[in-house]
């Protein structure tokens, strides 16, 4: 996966990182949160946060755990970008860990369609080609977790 990216896409994708998860649990946070707004059915795939409303998620302790978690991974993945061999190590065994749940291919593009929103409105539309190259690198990034998960 990132053995495709030149050393200069990957310096552009972490400089942007950079900016985008300035703070990463409220980036992933506010992701997790989008994705119940957006797909309420998600919500169901988290025995302890089934019902509660997304005021109440934002103060609950297992969802902010899941959220650190999250935005762990997210940065773990970019810091990896130029180490291959261990970026597909950790998506692999963040796959496997998955697997568990039932998730399915959709749902790890659901996900991602998400992230790549946020994204695209935190840079707008003053820089197609970096947003492309997210794109890319994320569907790369899915593709992996979804063979070792499903």
């Amino acid at each position: 996966m990132a053995r495709s990216l030149s050393s200069e896409q990957i310096s552009e994708l972490k400089k942007s990182w950079s900016k985008l998860a300035r703070d990463p649990c409220r980036l992933a946070s506010d992701l997790v949160i989008r994705l119940f707004k957006e797909n309420p059915e998600y919500q169901s795939l988290f025995k302890r946060l089934k019902g509660l409303s997304v005021d109440e998620l934002a103060s609950n302790s297992q969802f902010k755990v899941h959220a650190s978690k999250v935005g762990a991974s997210l940065v773990s993945a970019v810091d990896h970008l130029d180490k291959p061999d261990e970026l597909e190590e950790l998506l692999t065994d963040l796959g496997i860990k998955h697997k568990k749940y039932g998730l399915t291919p959709t749902h790890f593009q659901v996900i991602g369609d998400v992230l790549i929103s946020m994204i695209a409105e935190a840079i707008g539309d003053t820089e197609p080609e970096l947003l492309n190259l997210w794109k890319s690198s994320l569907a790369s990034v899915i593709e992996v977790v979804v063979a070792a998960c499903c």
